[in-house]
């Protein structure tokens, strides 16, 4: 039935012959859907406009999920006199300082910004890398909403 698909910058069109199931000659339909290309890492994604996209679309990056946890774990760990420094937490669990530096910020994360990473609802190109790369993540929700794609 696939006759043609057509790649544009921001979108896809499917030319899909009917005939077979319609019984009418050349009856050929064009769909036209809204796509993005997202880099994530090395790899490259053609994404489907989200519009209309339901939870079972969704998909949870357990990566991203584990660094927010581990972040926001240690930053308790360091509020509640339980840890006292970087390094007695990276001794702990086996990471190095530096590590622990990247992670301890995502403690302050806006809280809808975590709600829709637990969802899977984050921002395609939105890696664990990028996020703890940020040394600079702004400590105003509205402007990590920006700075991370979800506004």
């Amino acid at each position: 039935m696939v006759q043609r698909v057509d790649l544009a910058v921001k979108d896809m069109t499917l030319h899909l012959d009917l005939s077979s199931i319609s019984g009418i000659q050349g009856a050929v339909v064009r769909y036209a859907i809204p796509t993005r290309i997202r880099h994530r890492g090395v790899e490259t994604k053609l994404v489907l406009d989200d519009r209309g996209a339901g939870a079972a679309d969704a998909e949870v990056d357990a990566a991203l999920v584990k660094a927010i946890v581990r972040g926001r774990q240690w930053f308790e760990q360091l509020a509640s006199g339980r840890a006292r420094s970087f390094a007695e937490i990276a001794r702990t669990e086996g990471v190095t300082r530096r590590y622990v530096a990247r992670l301890i910020p995502l403690a302050f994360l806006a809280p809808d910004i975590v709600e829709k990473i637990l969802s899977g609802a984050q921002p395609v190109d939105l890696t664990t890398d990028e996020l703890t790369k940020r040394i600079d993540l702004p400590q105003d929700w509205a402007e990590q909403r920006g700075a991370l794609g979800f506004d």
